[in-house]
């Protein structure tokens, strides 16, 4: 039960980050910016590989199915990678929204981010 309050701790934590420090004043965001955001998020997952591989070596989660850590470590990023590549049609059919009702650049991370968080809380 413990590792389920520390990983939903962690995941309010990002969100509060993202949005109410890193991006606290709504801004077109660049290329660049873009990039960085997305290769430091990028490298949290994967570096969450080698928590569950630490888990799964510990005995510190259930494991009814006997995984090794290794195999854990590798569905893990695999189940990652798979998702990270089916999320890109999304981002066409975001591209669309927006466009449609033309928000401006500004306010489009603000609104995504709001869309999501509204959608998992509902």
């Amino acid at each position: 039960m413990i590792v389920w309050v520390v990983f939903i701790t962690f995941i309010i934590l990002f969100l509060a980050l993202d949005l109410g420090v890193f991006n606290r004043t709504p801004h077109v965001i660049k290329t660049k910016e873009a990039a960085i955001w997305t290769s430091v998020w990028v490298t949290i997952a994967l570096g969450f590989s080698g928590v569950i591989y630490w888990l799964f070596q510990n005995g510190l989660v259930e494991n009814p199915t006997g995984l090794a850590p290794d195999v854990a470590m590798l569905k893990y990023i695999t189940g990652y990678l798979i998702e990270l590549s089916l999320s890109i049609d999304n981002v066409f059919v975001i591209a669309v929204i927006f466009s449609s009702f033309a928000i401006p650049q500004k306010y489009q991370h603000e609104v995504l981010f709001l869309g999501n968080f509204g959608s998992y809380c509902f």
